[in-house]
């Protein structure tokens, strides 16, 4: 057994993630979900790669723009 607390790896090759607040399930149970899950979330969408949910931004090529059914 370890102390420490269980982190996976599903996430842990993705890019940094941004969760969209309008997001449901609620965004700060997703980004539990990407951090258990060994990934990376940003607070601001245009630190990310991905993001989670709806977004009304202007939206850039270089970014995914997925759904929450994504996670």
């Amino acid at each position: 057994l370890s102390a420490e607390p269980y982190r996976g790896t599903l996430f842990a090759d993705q890019p940094v993630m941004f969760v969209s607040p309008a997001s449901r399930p609620p965004t700060a149970s997703l980004c539990g979900l990407v951090h258990l899950s060994g990934g990376r979330v940003s607070q601001v969408p245009r630190q990310a790669s991905i993001i989670i949910g709806p977004y009304s931004g202007k939206k850039k090529a270089t970014v995914k723009y997925l759904s929450e059914k994504w996670i």
